[in-house]
């Protein structure tokens, strides 16, 4: 039996948003909590310590407790990637990873980041909005499917659907004021 997680699709997120769904709800998990993959795309362009991410793009953080992230944060990056990794290949894309970032013929496609908020390791990325070898027919419901079972094979993890919690809304919510507060 693999480990409970949860899937949370958010709607198109720009910086703040992104920042502030992150923090509520990496600041909102105890140390058995399930862990969790946020799945949205990029609403304008994305910069910061966690995720830099081009408009359009697919964007994914993995929120997971500290006892199931790697012991050293420097490994937490490729442990993270290593199911974006796996997709790519699934498509016929040879993505590698290098100093963080993912890379197709020696071009950066996707920047990575990883921190700790509270007693969670967070690590995000990006996905390019299309493949470079655009299968017929292939779409967005293709690309979130093949990384979600990805995640699932590498980690061991099994996904409901799911939408925050109210405790956890208002953290986010706080965490949005405050990053707001920030930007002026």
């Amino acid at each position: 039996m693999g480990i409970a997680a949860r899937w949370i699709r958010m709607g198109p997120s720009g910086t703040h948003d992104l920042r502030a769904a992150c923090s509520g709800l990496a600041l909102s998990q105890h140390g058995r909590a399930a862990p969790m993959v946020l799945w949205g795309r990029a609403s304008a362009a994305i910069a910061g310590d966690l995720l830099n991410a081009q408009e359009g793009h697919f964007t994914f953080i993995v929120i997971a407790p500290l006892r199931l992230a790697p012991g050293r944060a420097s490994r937490w990056r490729a442990w993270g990637l290593a199911p974006a990794l796996a997709t790519y290949r699934q498509f016929g894309v040879r993505a590698y990873l290098d100093e963080g970032a993912l890379c197709l013929n020696g071009r950066r496609i996707g920047e990575s980041g990883a921190l700790a908020i509270g007693g969670s390791a967070l690590v995000a990325c990006s996905f390019l909005p299309r493949l470079p070898n655009a299968l017929d027919g292939w779409a967005e419901r293709d690309l979130e499917g093949a990384f979600r079972e990805r995640i699932e094979a590498q980690h061991g993890w099994e996904f409901e659907n799911s939408w925050p919690s109210a405790a956890e809304r208002a953290a986010i919510a706080d965490a949005l004021v405050g990053e707001l507060a920030d930007a002026k």
